[in-house]
């Protein structure tokens, strides 16, 4: 009986979480394709592969432009040198909402071959798994894989990987990825003044805006003149803005107004909808979603903290 009532609540469960997936079909592939936007720009690149007793570790550098088509597709055109000789290659990649795996193919100026590509994303870490030729046994085919960690906006640590044969994975490349053309320096923030409400609000703007980072974060000691453990300063990124966020130590009468709103471009009607959910919850609707006339999708809100947010669908 036990069984049989963990086999039906599995099953439900599973019903359940395949009709919210059918209800929120662009949710997934929205958060996927935000992994692949970190691609985008132009790259100085550099791998040195692993030494061994027969062969020396040795140095290719070369450069890496990656450009979005869409929202689907993501392509890297790589080109520079290695060994003496000169080496191109291109690689598209995109996330399949239907299976929830990064795919994607490979091809490059020294091989006829092209690679298929599969992989998943765990944190900030993206593998990409392929198939292809074992070169210490002739006719064989072995796994290769490629990881991306994505350490800053400006730096991608690479690690290039090969199974054995017995089927365990080893390093024979590592290298970076710099970005070339770094962003200017924000020296005009928005600054949110909060009074014992900061770090909720970091948490709650988590749910609509999952790859907010806080780059820093200071809090009020013991004898200072805000309340021990508060947030003395705090430097978040909302979809690539900064932010500066504090809990006041006076109380003070005043708050935010939507005189002062954030402006947020929208992929999709359905991360619209989602976002101004969340951030209406508990808040104030100024405008609900409509068409105005200026936009397919607009709407306008003052969420519970206060602070106003004007959502628009793209």
């Amino acid at each position: 009986m036990k069984i049989q009532f963990a086999v039906l609540f599995f099953l439900v469960v599973g019903r359940i979480a395949f009709a919210q997936e059918a209800a929120h079909p662009g949710k997934k592939h929205a958060e996927g394709f935000e992994v692949l936007k970190q691609f985008a720009g132009t790259w100085e690149t550099s791998s040195t592969s692993v030494a061994t007793d027969a062969n020396p570790a040795t140095t290719s550098k070369g450069t890496m432009t990656s450009k979005m088509l869409g929202s689907n597709w993501v392509v890297n055109d790589y080109k520079g040198e290695t060994g003496g000789q000169e080496f191109k290659a291109n690689q598209t990649l995109r996330f399949d909402k239907t299976d929830g795996k990064f795919k994607g193919s490979w091809v490059d100026s020294f091989m006829t071959m092209e690679w298929e590509l599969s992989g998943s994303v765990d944190g900030n870490v993206l593998s990409m798994e392929s198939e292809g030729p074992d070169f210490t046994r002739p006719g064989k085919t072995i796994g290769y894989r490629d990881i991306y960690e994505f350490k800053t906006a400006e730096l991608i640590v690479t690690t290039s990987q090969s199974q054995d044969a017995a089927g365990e994975w080893k390093t024979f490349m590592n290298g970076t990825m710099t970005k070339m053309e770094k962003p200017m320096k924000q020296t005009v923030l928005p600054f949110l003044m909060f009074v014992g409400d900061a770090e909720k609000a970091i948490e709650h703007y988590k749910t609509p805006f999952p790859n907010l980072r806080v780059e820093s974060m200071e809090r009020w000691k013991a004898g200072e003149q805000g309340t021990e453990g508060a947030i003395k300063l705090a430097q978040i990124s909302i979809e690539g803005q900064s932010v500066k966020v504090m809990d006041s130590p006076p109380i003070h009468d005043f708050t935010f107004t939507p005189s002062f709103s954030f402006f947020v471009e929208c992929e999709n009607e359905e991360q619209l909808k989602e976002r101004f959910a969340v951030l209406s919850e508990g808040g104030k609707v100024m405008m609900p979603l409509n068409d105005y006339g200026f936009s397919k999708q607009f709407g306008w809100v003052s969420d519970k903290f206060g602070v106003s947010w004007q959502l628009n669908l793209k």
